[in-house]
């Protein structure tokens, strides 16, 4: 079950994130995920069930990403190219297709981002993107961004905010575009 998924975005975006329906049960407070209503609980069948709030869904994504690193640290993904999972960990790392960048081929891209407080500012969240041909070898940087620091904001946050920066950045687009056609020219 995934509960952050990217998708080909037909907005200003070329990528979006989307949260499935998340439930909390009033009865045992079981949080599940369903991609249509649920009246029931999973776990202990009670009807008391509500849509769940923003920290509860924060809540569940967390421990959903906890089960997907620890399902896939060891093992390869191979990631649909409309779909792919996010797993946080002061980096996150998703795939694109070229296709998402109107660039007619089949290549995939993966992007890593790994990020942080700044050193050098400690009222900045730094974070360094890189890009990756998918089963390539070599990872390329593209761009460093840096956002204001939150106190004691939670991972998941700064994951949402560090993804839609990078969603509506211009150079992000362009340096990403820029890596797709030289691996193109260079690999075919």
């Amino acid at each position: 079950m995934s509960i952050l998924r990217l998708k080909l975005s037909t907005g200003p975006g070329i990528i979006e994130l989307v949260i499935e329906m998340v439930y909390i049960c009033e009865n045992c407070g079981f949080l599940f995920s369903r991609t249509n209503e649920k009246h029931q609980c999973p776990d202990c069948g009670k009807t008391r069930v509500r849509s769940a709030s923003k920290a509860e869904v924060y809540e569940f994504i967390s421990r959903i990403a906890q089960l997907i690193h620890g399902r896939y640290a060891q093992d390869p993904r191979f990631p649909n190219l409309v779909e792919t999972e996010i797993s946080t960990l002061n980096c996150f790392a998703f795939t694109l297709p070229a296709t998402a960048l109107q660039i007619d081929s089949d290549m995939t891209t993966e992007i890593i981002v790994n990020y942080g407080q700044s050193s050098a500012d400690q009222d900045k969240l730094t974070a360094n993107v890189w890009a990756k041909r998918d089963n390539g070898v070599t990872v390329d940087f593209l761009m460093s961004l840096h956002l204001p620091a939150k106190e004691d904001e939670p991972p998941n946050e700064q994951v949402g905010r560090i993804f839609a920066a990078l969603n509506m950045n211009g150079s992000f687009k362009t340096r990403l575009f820029d890596f797709m056609t030289k691996q193109l020219e260079a690999g075919g």
